[in-house]
């Protein structure tokens, strides 16, 4: 385990620092899963090589797509999910908590689990005063070498330009740290595959209570709701002018004025459904009367959400989309999705009589599958195109435009003059598109961009404005 723990480390220090992410660390999360793979061969079930390739599809965006605050969100989910599928848990929800942070707990026994291999090496006679020496060396030489160039001017010219003259000089110390931070979290993911989780088993906090603690609040809720989507179903049927003339505000402040509420209610709903249905103890017809609130709850919530989804299509038909509304409308998708699964368990778990146990399995991979859906989309490009085509050149804020990823370039570029020049340049700073990636930063959609520029130049002698016009929008962030 020492040497591929060392190699992993040492692919990291070399493929990793000073690039951006792109094929080397790519390259890396591959090295990391062949080294744990050995480990865990003799238990992989469907699920777990299943959470693997998607774990894997998450870390490969980082080769396709530029945008810093979707690669880094689907980094770290890939990285949960690898975890996840080394640990081999994920029947409850605890479990999959405890898979999810499996590899993060085991960095702390790992210097014990390495320990006993470092005592054990043949080699390690001659290894300890070697490497004792070697640190000797480097001590003496930096005291006398630093005393000898405060002494001569030349000798100190001569150890500047060696030094300056090699790149490695300065990129040692984080080289060193990736090398040990790497090793290290390859030797807890082997942990991780040789002492598999242990499933924990959720606490039975189920108590028996009367009928009317719950039927009343939960009738009202369905009644309060049902009022609700009754309004709501007039609104998105309306007219323009009938929204306006009964709120006084336009149609896209109206829009704008309450989908983030709405999601964050289908976010309560779950929440209650979750303590209804394993908090209280029920039996007979109590099992189907709770099951039929909490069904006609869910399914006035999804109506709900979708009035939401319908106010932030409003809202973008007269501002656009941005990063924000783009993230938000996917997340009302995929909110949908976990509701359809409770009804669907909920269901089964009446007909069965028993526990859907794979509905939290069911809920990672459809969060999984999602944000790799949403990285397909590709959400920095359908802002750039939406924006441009919603609000025209002359409306346009190009300050926005300016901060998107190196994947917008292409909707960009079919801007008119001067415009074109003064976002494209902006994007250009903000991704470094001006320079090559080296090997390690190899990514398609700044490749893709460089080729759209190349092709077109950004014209130099254009005069941009100190700051870019555009409709304001009060809630473009």
């Amino acid at each position: 385990m020492l040497p591929v723990s060392a190699a992993v480390g040492l692919l990291a220090a070399f493929a990793v620092p000073y690039s951006r992410a792109g094929l080397g660390l790519v390259l890396v999360a591959v090295a990391m899963g062949a080294a744990a793979i050995p480990a865990v061969r003799r238990r992989i079930t469907p699920w777990s090589a299943g959470m693997g390739v998607v774990a894997y599809g998450l870390v490969a965006v980082a080769m396709f797509r530029d945008a810093d605050w979707l690669v880094g969100l689907l980094l770290l989910a890939g990285f949960l999910t690898a975890a996840l599928a080394l640990s081999g848990a994920g029947r409850g929800w605890l479990g999959v908590a405890r898979g999810g942070a499996s590899v993060i707990l085991g960095l702390l026994p790992v210097p014990w689990f390495l320990g006993p291999q470092v005592k054990g090496m043949a080699v390690r006679r001659r290894l300890m005063p070697l490497l004792i020496g070697g640190g000797l060396t480097i001590v003496l030489v930096g005291v006398f070498g630093a005393l000898f160039a405060s002494a001569d001017a030349i000798f100190a010219q001569a150890v500047q330009r060696v030094f300056s003259a090699q790149d490695w000089a300065e990129t040692v110390p984080l080289r060193i740290l990736l090398f040990a931070v790497f090793g290290f979290v390859v030797a807890s993911a082997v942990l991780v595959g040789l002492r598999p989780v242990v499933e924990p088993k959720a606490p039975d906090l189920r108590v028996t209570v009367s009928r009317g603690l719950w039927v009343t609040p939960l009738t009202a809720l369905n009644l309060l709701f049902a009022t609700f989507v009754g309004m709501q179903l007039t609104v998105l049927f309306g007219s323009t002018d009938w929204v306006a003339s009964a709120t006084g505000l336009t149609y896209a402040e109206y829009a704008r004025s309450g989908f983030f509420q709405l999601v964050i209610v289908s976010v309560f709903v779950l929440a209650i459904v979750a303590v209804a249905s394993g908090a209280v103890e029920l039996r007979g017809v109590d099992r189907w009367l709770m099951a039929g609130l909490l069904g006609v709850l869910c399914a006035l919530t999804m109506v709900i959400l979708f009035s939401a989804l319908h106010r932030l299509d409003l809202y973008a038909e007269v501002y656009g989309l941005s990063r924000l509304r783009a993230s938000v409308e996917a997340t009302i998708w995929w909110l949908g999705g976990i509701f359809v699964l409770v009804l669907v368990a909920g269901a089964v778990r009446l007909i069965r009589r028993g526990h859907a146990g794979w509905l939290p399995r069911a809920v990672v991979a459809m969060t999984s599958v999602a944000l790799l859906a949403f990285a397909v989309w590709n959400p920095d490009l359908r802002v750039a195109e939406t924006q441009i085509a919603i609000r025209g050149v002359d409306r346009i804020d190009l300050d926005y435009l300016g901060d998107l990823g190196a994947e917008a370039v292409p909707a960009l570029d079919r801007l008119p003059e001067p415009s074109r020049s003064c976002v494209l340049a902006a994007v250009v700073r903000a991704n470094e598109l001006d320079r090559p990636d080296p090997w390690n930063g190899w990514n398609l959609a700044r490749r893709q961009a460089r080729e759209v520029l190349e092709r077109r130049p950004v014209l130099k002698a254009v005069s941009c404005p100190q700051t870019f016009y555009g409709l304001e929008d009060p809630y473009r962030d």
